[in-house]
C-alpha cells in the first residue's frame, strides 16, 4: 500500500495541482535534452580547445540552464492555467479547440526554436535574436541541404518534440477536465502577475536574457540561454537596445577615438579614378594563408597578389552579412541585433557613400545575383545613396542561368556587371556582392577542375569564385576604363573554412582578406598593420578625392603607414573585442567588465588568459580605454542628442 506522508489538505492540493507541474517538468525535460545536444554540437565553437571546463563550471552551467528554461516556460505558460479556468465559463469546445491548440503551437515554437538554434548557431555564433527575421528567405533551402544525416536527425527531433509537446498538453487538459483544476497554481500565477507590477524593476532584471552574467561569462551564457527567451526579448526591443555609455569625459573620448574627420587624402593621381568593390561572401583569411591547411589554389588571386596591396592582419566586425555590409559601406558599427538599416536608428548621422561620391560626379551601382532586397541589401543601398541596385531579376535570361541556393552563380553576375560598367561613364563606383561562396557552397553542374582530396566544400566554392573573377578580369582588362580603376576586395565576414572541424577563436574567427589592386601601379606590397572593414568606406572616398568632413570608424588604407592601432569586433549582443598587433581583449558591455586578454602572438592557441597577470596590466588598461572610447562614441552616435 502506497503511504502518503502529506497531511490530508496538502495531499488534496498537490493532487489537484500536480498536472501543471508535471506539464512544466515534461517541457523542461525536452528543453534539457536539446541543451545537451546543443552543447555537444557547438561547444568547440564556444570554448577554446585548450580551455579546461571543470565539474564546478558544468554544475553552474546546468543550474543556470535549468533556471533559464524553467523561468521561460513559466512566463510562456502562466496564461494557460488562467485561460483554462476562464474556459470553464464557456462551452467545452472553446477550451479544447481554441485554448489548447494555441498553446500547443506556442510551446512547439519554444521547443523548435531551441532545436533549430543547435544547427544555426555555427553561422552566427550567438543565440537566436530578431536578426533571424531578416535572413529567413533561404535558410529552409540551405541549412541542411548537404548533409543527409543532419536532415534525418533534425526531422526525427522535430517530430518527436512536437508529438511530446502535444501529448503533454492533452494530458494536462484531460486532468483539468476531470476536476483537477490547478486552483492553487492559478492563484500563484495571478499573484505573480500582480507582483510584476509592484516589483517591476526587479522582475525586469529577470526578463533580460543576460541576467546569468552575474555569475557567468559571455561564453558560458551562450550555453545556458533559452533561444526563445533571447529571440522574444530581442524582438520586443526591436532595435531599441542601445544604452548610452559614459565611461569618460566627452573631450577625452573624442581625443582617443575621433569619428568626425576629414579624410587623409590618397595620392593626387588617384582622384577621380573608377572604383570597383568586391564584397566577398563568407571568405576567411584561411584561404589565403600560405602556411595553413586551408590555402586554396587560386590562379587569379595568386597572380593579382603579385601586384596588389595585401592586408594580412585585417579583421571583420561581426559574423552576419547584414552587419558586415554596414561596416564596409557606411564605416559604422551595428549595435542592434537587427540590421541597422531596418532599425529606428536608420536616421542617425552617417556618411552615405553613394551620395558623397555623387558630389564628385561619381555614378554608383550595387550588383548581386540574389533576389531583390534579400537580407535588406536593396534598402541598405538606397539608404547609402546608390544610384542603381541590380539583382537576380535584372539579369537577362535569369531563369535559365545556373543557380546557387542563394541565386545566380557568380560568373554570370560578374559578366552582367562588366557589361553594366562598359555602359557607364567614368568616374563610377561599382559594388559586386558575390554569393557562390555562401553556404551550402553549391557549384555549377560540371564544374570540377580536379580538387585535391583535402578540399572542403567552402574551399571548392572559393576555387569557383576565383575562376569567375578570372573571367571577369580577362574581359575587363581589354576595356578602356580598366587601367583607370582601383579594385578593392573585402570579405563580409569570416566563416568556417571546414564544415566538419573547428578553427574558431577570438583571432582566427575574425581574420579576413582585404586587397587593393591598382593596375596603374602593379606593385606588390604586404601590409602587416591592423586593418578593418570600417576602413573600406574611407579608403574609397580617399581614392575618389573626396575632401568634405565624414563620419568614420576607420582609416584610409590607400595612404602609406595609415594602419589602425587597434580594430573592433562584435562577438554577440554583449561581448565586444578590441585587437591590436599583439593582444586581443574581450569586453562585456552588459556588466562593463573584461572577460579575457590574450597575447595571440606568443600564445596562438589562446591558452593563457592574462587578465590577472600583473605584468599585462598596462596593456589591459590601454585596450580597456580603447574599447570604452569606441563603445561610448558609438552609443552616443546612435542617440543623436548626445552626438557631438
Amino acid at each position: 500500500m502506497k503511504r502518503n506522508y502529506l497531511p490530508g489538505w496538502a495531499s488534496i492540493t498537490w493532487q489537484k495541482n500536480k498536472p501543471f507541474f508535471f506539464f512544466i517538468a515534461g517541457l523542461l525535460f525536452i528543453l534539457s535534452i536539446l541543451k545537451i545536444i546543443f552543447y555537444q554540437y557547438n561547444h568547440h565553437f564556444i570554448f577554446n580547445p585548450a580551455e579546461v571546463i571543470t565539474w564546478k563550471d558544468k554544475i553552474n552551467l546546468i543550474k543556470w540552464s535549468l533556471l533559464n528554461d524553467f523561468f521561460t516556460l513559466l512566463v510562456v505558460n502562466a496564461p494557460l492555467v488562467v485561460l483554462l479556468q476562464a474556459g470553464r465559463l464557456v462551452p467545452a469546445p472553446v477550451s479544447s479547440w481554441l485554448i489548447l491548440p494555441l498553446f500547443i503551437v506556442l510551446n512547439s515554437f519554444v521547443v523548435l526554436l531551441n532545436l533549430a538554434d543547435i544547427f544555426y548557431f555555427p553561422f552566427h555564433f550567438q543565440r537566436a535574436s530578431a536578426d533571424m527575421l531578416f535572413v529567413l528567405n533561404h535558410p529552409l533551402k540551405q541549412l541542411f541541404r548537404l548533409n543527409a544525416a543532419l536532415i534525418a536527425f533534425f526531422i526525427l527531433l522535430t517530430a518527436t518534440a512536437v508529438i511530446l509537446v502535444r501529448w503533454l498538453h492533452k494530458r494536462l487538459y484531460t486532468a483539468f477536465a476531470a476536476g483537477r483544476r490547478c486552483g492553487m497554481t492559478t492563484l500563484l500565477v495571478l499573484l505573480g502577475i500582480a507582483s510584476a507590477f509592484v516589483y517591476k524593476n526587479n522582475i525586469a532584471k529577470l526578463l533580460v536574457p543576460t541576467y546569468p552574467l552575474t555569475s557567468l561569462n559571455s561564453k558560458q551564457l551562450l550555453v545556458v540561454q533559452n533561444s526563445f527567451h533571447s529571440f522574444a526579448y530581442s524582438l520586443f526591443r526591436n532595435g531599441q537596445e542601445v544604452a548610452i555609455k559614459n565611461y569618460m569625459p566627452v573631450a577625452v573620448c573624442d581625443a582617443l577615438f575621433p569619428i568626425r574627420k576629414t579624410i587623409v587624402p590618397s595620392s593626387p593621381e588617384s582622384a577621380g579614378k573608377n572604383i570597383v568593390l568586391f564584397i566577398m561572401e563568407s571568405v576567411p583569411y584561411d584561404f589565403f594563408d600560405a602556411g595553413g591547411r586551408y590555402k586554396v589554389a587560386m590562379p587569379f588571386f595568386d597572380s593579382i597578389l603579385e601586384k596588389s596591396i595585401f592586408f594580412k592582419n585585417a579583421f571583420c566586425y561581426s559574423h552576419q552579412s547584414n552587419k558586415g555590409i554596414t561596416a564596409i559601406l557606411a564605416g559604422v558599427p551595428t549595435l542592434t541585433d537587427i540590421p541597422l538599416y531596418h532599425s529606428s536608428f536608420v536616421n542617425m548621422p552617417v556618411t552615405p557613400i553613394g551620395s558623397m561620391l555623387k558630389k564628385n560626379n561619381y555614378h554608383s551601382f550595387f550588383c548581386i545575383g540574389d533576389d531583390f532586397d534579400n537580407f535588406g541589401f536593396a534598402k541598405c543601398a538606397h539608404w547609402l545613396g546608390f544610384d542603381e541596385y541590380y539583382c537576380r531579376e535584372d539579369i537577362p535570361g535569369n531563369r535559365l542561368l545556373p543557380t546557387h541556393t542563394m541565386g545566380i552563380h557568380d560568373e554570370f553576375v560578374l559578366n552582367f556587371m562588366e557589361k553594366k560598367i562598359n555602359g557607364t561613364s567614368s568616374p563610377f563606383f561599382a559594388v559586386n556582392y558575390n554569393i557562390s561562396t555562401h553556404y551550402p557552397y553549391d557549384l555549377p553542374a560540371g564544374y570540377n577542375p580536379g580538387f585535391p582530396e583535402n578540399y572542403t566544400l567552402p574551399m571548392k566554392s572559393m576555387s569557383y569564385y576565383d575562376q569567375s573573377l578570372h573571367k571577369f578580369f580577362n574581359a575587363a582588362s581589354k576595356e578602356p576604363w580598366f587601367t583607370n580603376t582601383v579594385f578593392i576586395f573585402c570579405s563580409d565576414h569570416w566563416l568556417l573554412p571546414d564544415d566538419t572541424r573547428s578553427n574558431y577563436n577570438a583571432i582566427s574567427g575574425y581574420r579576413i582578406p582585404i586587397i587593393i589592386y591598382n593596375p596603374a601601379v602593379n606593385e606588390k606590397k604586404t601590409e602587416t598593420g591592423m586593418a578593418s572593414q570600417f576602413d573600406i568606406m574611407e579608403t574609397i572616398l580617399g581614392i575618389a578625392g573626396f575632401k568634405d568632413s565624414i563620419i568614420s570608424y576607420g582609416r584610409n588604407l590607400s595612404v602609406q603607414n595609415n594602419s589602425n592601432e587597434a580594430v573592433f569586433s562584435r562577438v554577440n549582443s554583449s561581448l565586444y573585442q578590441v585587437t591590436d598587433s599583439s593582444y586581443v581583449l574581450g569586453f562585456n558591455s552588459s556588466n562593463d567588465k573584461a572577460e579575457f586578454l590574450y597575447n595571440y602572438r606568443s600564445d596562438s592557441l589562446l591558452k593563457k588568459n592574462l587578465l590577472t597577470d600583473t605584468g599585462a596590466a598596462p596593456v589591459l588598461n590601454m585596450l580597456m580605454e580603447k574599447i570604452k572610447a569606441f563603445l561610448q562614441k558609438a552609443t552616443m552616435q546612435y542617440n543623436q542628442a548626445m552626438f557631438k
